[in-house]
């Protein structure tokens, strides 16, 4: 028992001198009445004792330590319903809950059910242990990730996490058209969905469930591949290299269609014909059919490093072999059906074939087409084979976006290795603190800016060539980088269930940092002592016994 007075206090001083004069006084007037029997002045000498035990004891204010158990509650986010909270009192034994608008702020830990709660409520939980357990919001994004920037090209992947109603399919649309989809099960879903970039800068896509619910939107900046110096090397041209070749120049790429129209006698058609370089004579790619494999210029292409792709394929286990022998590849494949052609989806058709699984082989994803890397004199080439039939249907259809992405997915393979550059993750959003990492070799800032915010870097401790700093953006919207390339930032927004987890999870996570050295127990010592209202009736029970003694004896 121990009282906090502060007796370097004067008044503490006085205080205690003018009890002690209450003390004395009363027993030295009950001394001198002369009518009080013996008995009388001990009872009242002995009331008047106890009224004053009391004032020092309200004077002192003693107070005492005590153990009880730790108190716990729920705190209800704006997104959980009833159901959720029985069901978690049921399993934690809490009994006590609250929301963000009845905030109790007198328990011992506190746990978060849900993710939708104002930052304000979050701040006032700094004396409470903190714990959370998700509601996964049935058909809404638990969380999402993909490429903030990608190459034109390049296989742009969508990963994330969903707790579906039912079964129903999740599908990827840009426009009307479907890049990729996914069935989902009934309970809890991860899913990945993926297409090559076909589109070039600013580009957005919208994510589906079932056939009207749109989930998000996707945005992410595609930037262009380096322009290539292409050759069409042909017996006899087509439909399919003729509007392959317009294709490309369209892109900004350098063609020439060579066509064989008798023996030692070419025909030569350029797009986008520039001079030649000092000392670069084999063009970066060369399209051709597998009866060529065996031509010096083929053979050269390979050696150099460059890329080879074979179409025009009729039969291919014999045109594999041919390929194989001439350019020192290990193409395999297996029949797939005893039908002459098979669908291979967009309106595309295929020979009824699979490659075979090789170590240093790469699928085009989506469509019956692979490349293989081929070492020679210390140069790295790329051989690549297509099973398609004729594409240019798709074009000549109007169907321009699929044109483009069977296209631009096989340049994405076939191309050299790109200069470094800025490889960001999404979503970024506004407001939030995020990793932000950044794949760049040039020269080492300590910073980058993106459009009108500065964000400190350091060097990666795994990777020389990586940057990584934290992003606290106050811009919303398309940010630029550098000269040519963007990052979308988004919103902030409360009712974005993927935004509010990042929210909620950096919170405990901090929480937990600051609260690291507290250690947690099931029971806590509180001290207490006796409140204003037992101190009154204490005392006016004393003045009560003064007041009755006399009248009754």
């Amino acid at each position: 028992m121990q009282t906090s007075l502060n007796w370097t206090d004067p008044i503490i001083w006085l205080i205690a001198l003018a009890l002690l004069i209450l003390l004395t006084g009363p027993f030295w007037l009950i001394a001198r009445n002369k009518s009080l029997s013996a008995s009388r002045k001990w009872l009242r000498a002995g009331l008047n004792l106890l009224l004053w035990i009391v004032v020092v004891g309200y004077f002192l204010q003693f107070h005492w330590p005590l153990q009880r158990p730790s108190t716990h509650a729920l705190l209800i986010g704006d997104d959980v319903p009833a159901s959720f909270v029985r069901q978690l009192k049921d399993s934690l034994h809490i009994q006590d809950s609250f929301t963000s608008r009845n905030l109790k702020n007198d328990y011992d830990s506190v746990t978060l059910a849900g993710q939708q709660f104002p930052v304000e409520t979050l701040t006032q939980l700094s004396n409470s242990a903190v714990q959370w357990v998700p509601y996964n919001q049935p058909d809404k994004l638990q969380d999402i990730q993909w490429k903030g920037i990608v190459r034109q090209g390049e296989i742009q992947r969508i990963s994330g996490r969903i707790y579906s109603s039912e079964e129903q399919l999740l599908q990827l649309r840009f426009g009307r058209q479907t890049l990729d989809s996914a069935t989902l099960n009934k309970g809890e879903n991860t899913f990945m969905l993926q297409f090559p970039a076909f589109s070039r800068g600013r580009t957005q896509c919208e994510l589906i469930l079932g056939s009207t619910t749109p989930l998000d939107t996707i945005r992410f900046f595609a930037r262009p591949t380096e322009p290539l110096t292409v050759q069409i090397l042909l017996n006899n041209p087509d439909f399919e290299s003729k509007t392959l070749a317009d294709w490309l120049g369209k892109q900004g790429h350098t063609v020439q269609v060579t066509t064989a129209l008798s023996k030692n006698i070419n025909s030569n058609v350029s797009i986008n014909r520039v001079e030649k370089s000092a000392g670069k004579t084999t063009p970066d790619l060369i399209i051709t059919e597998p009866v060529n494999a065996g031509s010096p210029t083929i053979k050269k292409a390979v050696a150099d490093g460059k890329s080879v792709l074979f179409i025009n394929v009729i039969n291919p286990e014999v045109d594999c072999r041919t390929i194989n022998l001439a350019v020192g590849s290990k193409w395999q494949v297996r029949k797939i059906s005893n039908e002459p052609v098979v669908t291979a989806g967009n309106g595309l058709n295929a020979l009824p074939y699979r490659f075979t699984d090789n170590l240093n082989q790469f699928t085009i994803t989506g469509y019956p087409m692979a490349v293989q890397q081929i070492t020679q004199r210390g140069f790295v080439g790329r051989i690549g084979v297509s099973l398609l039939q004729e594409t240019f249907p798709l074009s000549l259809s109007g169907d321009s976006v699929a044109y483009n992405r069977v296209w631009t997915a096989v340049l994405a393979r076939l191309s050299p290795a790109d200069r470094p550059t800025i490889q960001l993750n999404s979503p970024v959003y506004s407001g939030l603190q995020q990793d932000i990492s950044a794949i760049n070799s040039g020269h080492l800032l300590p910073f980058m800016v993106i459009g009108h915010d500065t964000i400190a870097v350091a060097k990666s401790l795994m990777n020389d060539r990586e940057i990584t700093g934290l992003s606290l953006f106050g811009n919303t919207g398309w940010q630029p980088i550098q000269d040519s390339l963007a990052i979308y930032v988004y919103a902030h927004n409360s009712a974005d269930p993927v935004a509010n987890r990042h929210l909620i999870s950096q919170f405990v996570i901090a929480h937990s940092l600051y609260q690291s050295g507290v250690e947690q127990v099931t029971h806590r010592t509180v001290t207490t002592q006796l409140p204003n209202w037992a101190w009154l009736l204490l005392v006016v029970g004393c003045f009560t016994a003064l007041w009755i003694e006399p009248k009754l004896l």
